[in-house]
């Protein structure tokens, strides 16, 4: 009777709808680290602010949070201090010049499950009227606050590499999605390619293995290509998209920032 009551409250868990919001939540995941993910997140919700769309990036990668680096602020609160002490989220936000909203991720190492605790999901609530997306750039993997990431997003970004693991990881992380009702849409990225036949080659294989094995259809949004100045953009702790605008891999992630604007494919209905 236990394991029938856990497995009953572990399905409840992953049904939970997603209250009614305004914002769009985009959530940037990768089923490991290493991809380029925050990167990704950090530009693109730059690129999106810059196009004149209301939005805020909230770096909900735990423990290892370092949006606030790569856009060179000097963050005063963070969302630890925000879960920990339940201070009011505005206090933490940073604005940014292009008027892109940044709540810093946790500085402190907190347990995983502060994420998953239906905190964020107030956080969320509170900066809800003020955007019209709302991007959470989560942990890599595929743990308990990732899962509640992608259950509380409308859609996910998946952020992978044309390298065997994070191809592997990437289909790994589709799959664990794909079992949380109500599942998110879901958008791939091929990072850091050294060509668009690597990219495609890396997308459409995470592609047929998850219409294969899973039943879903993934989006292919796009690809960046393997770009050095993506390195120095952030050794010099400045945002791609404005210490090198005309760089390919900044060319590359407004263009997809435009096609993520569109709304994506209507996710999976829950079974």
């Amino acid at each position: 009777m236990t394991d029938q009551a856990d497995n009953l409250r572990r399905l409840l868990e992953r049904t939970t709808p997603r209250p009614p919001h305004k914002a769009r939540r985009m959530a940037f995941l990768s089923g490991k680290g290493g991809v380029g993910k925050t990167s990704l997140a950090v530009n693109m919700a730059l690129a999106l602010s810059r196009m004149g769309h209301r939005t805020i990036l909230i770096d909900c990668d735990i423990g290892l949070a370092n949006a606030d680096f790569l856009l060179g602020v000097q963050a005063k609160s963070t969302l630890d201090s925000v879960f920990m002490s339940g201070q009011d989220v505005r206090k933490a936000v940073v604005i940014m010049s292009s008027g892109l909203w940044l709540v810093p991720g946790a500085g402190a190492i907190i347990p995983r499950q502060a994420v998953a605790s239906g905190r964020l999901e107030h956080i969320l609530e509170r900066l809800d009227p003020e955007a019209e997306f709302i991007v959470l750039d989560g942990g890599a993997g595929i743990d308990e606050g990732v899962q509640y990431l992608a259950r509380i997003s409308d859609e996910v970004v998946i952020i992978a590499m044309p390298e065997s693991a994070a191809a592997i990881n990437a289909y790994r992380l589709i799959k664990v999605i794909h079992e949380n009702r109500p599942a998110p849409a879901i958008r791939l990225v091929i990072n850091r390619a050294d060509s668009h036949s690597a990219a495609y080659r890396t997308a459409a294989g995470i592609l047929k293995a998850s219409s294969d094995f899973l039943d879903m259809q993934i989006e292919y949004v796009g690809w960046i290509p393997n770009d050095p100045t993506m390195e120095q953009a952030a050794r010099d702790r400045r945002p791609l998209v404005e210490k090198f605008p005309a760089s390919d891999s900044a060319r590359s992630i407004v263009a997809l920032a435009t096609r993520l604007i569109q709304p994506p494919p209507a996710a999976p209905e829950a079974a």
